[in-house]
């Protein structure tokens, strides 16, 4: 493969004009530039984007932070459609990818690596590695960062994309509603999550006086079964139930059918996120879907902003959901 001098001396300019066209200097009048890239693509040339970033002191790329030790995050497939979402925008602007290991509140060598060695241009993280001395640690270098996941209260300042949870708990009732439904319970993880505590608001702002019908800490299949017959015992038992996550859900199904419940006739099953198990199910479970794809995407988007345009407003997105109908809920 050809390199830049050899590309400068076939397109008759010097290897510091070429350099300028990689790096889209505007120095370049359009009549050169077209002229260098129909060379390259003659010459077959592939630019070296290390050694553009060496020569420029700029990397060419962006850094996903990730808790390695979590083995949650890479056994749930939203995190594969996020990284997917994240290199698509990425591809299109020619930059790559760098997934970096960030394990605890007090390592920071990894950042520092990225950052002093100039190894990406910003960085993406989940909410849950939101650390005070890490966020104070990038503003300080005036390194962009977007998060993933609606941070605390304490980070209202920072950039950040989310899933639109409470509209997502919002259509769920209205949905089970439309169906008839009645009485609707909601079963979900710790209150800790900022996103259960979303989709609480959510389900909340519908239903009234819902105390009895709320149960909270749920995380395994077990959970879901044991919180769901315990209501199901009571005075006033509920006729569906808005599970956070398929897992619950899987535990709810079952709760319901040991009873006698008929589904969806009986009783309806909805839940939080479009994992391919919900349609494998039997009966076959409604979710309310959450669009990861575009939550990468977005997250991509808007730290690309930061990056050309450092002075730019504070973003704070949130996907919109939709209620994707399957049997546990299709009385009508």
């Amino acid at each position: 493969m050809p390199n830049i001098k050899e590309v400068a001396s076939k397109a008759g300019v010097s290897p510091s004009t070429v350099s300028r066209v990689l790096n889209k200097s505007k120095s370049v009048s359009e009549e050169t530039r077209g002229h260098i890239l129909s060379v390259m693509r003659e010459q077959n040339y592939i630019p070296n984007s290390m050694a553009r970033g060496l020569s420029n002191n700029r990397g060419y790329s962006v850094a996903l932070l990730i808790n390695v030790d979590n083995s949650k995050a890479f056994f749930n497939p939203f995190f594969n459609e996020v990284i997917h979402g994240i290199e698509t925008v990425l591809y299109n602007n020619e930059l790559s990818l760098i997934i970096a290991n960030q394990q605890t509140k007090g390592d920071y060598d990894r950042l520092d690596w990225i950052i002093k060695g100039k190894r990406a241009q910003g960085v993406i993280l989940p909410s849950n590695l939101l650390y005070p001395v890490l966020v104070k640690k990038l503003q300080k270098e005036q390194f962009p960062f977007v998060a993933i996941g609606e941070p605390e209260g304490i980070f209202d300042a920072i950039d950040w994309v989310d899933i639109n949870n409470q509209q997502g708990a919002q259509q769920a009732v209205l949905h089970l509603r439309e169906q008839q439904y009645q009485k609707i319970a909601f079963l979900c993880g710790s209150l800790k999550e900022v996103f259960n505590r979303n989709r609480l608001l959510g389900y909340k702002s519908l239903v009234e006086e819902p105390a009895q019908l709320i149960c909270e800490g749920a995380i395994t299949k077990e959970d879901g079964f044991m919180m769901l017959k315990r209501l199901l015992a009571s005075d006033k038992p509920p006729d569906a139930v808005i599970c956070s996550d398929n897992i619950l859900a899987l535990g709810s199904l079952k709760a319901a059918q040991q009873v006698g419940l008929r589904i969806p006739q009986d009783f309806g099953v909805l839940s939080f996120d479009n994992y391919p198990i919900a349609d494998l199910l039997e009966p076959t479970i409604t979710t309310i879907d959450v669009d990861v794809f575009e939550l990468g995407k977005q997250a991509a988007n808007i730290l690309l902003q930061m990056i050309e345009n450092p002075s730019s407003s504070r973003q704070a997105c949130l996907i919109s959901t939709s209620v994707q109908v399957r049997e546990s809920t299709k009385r009508y």
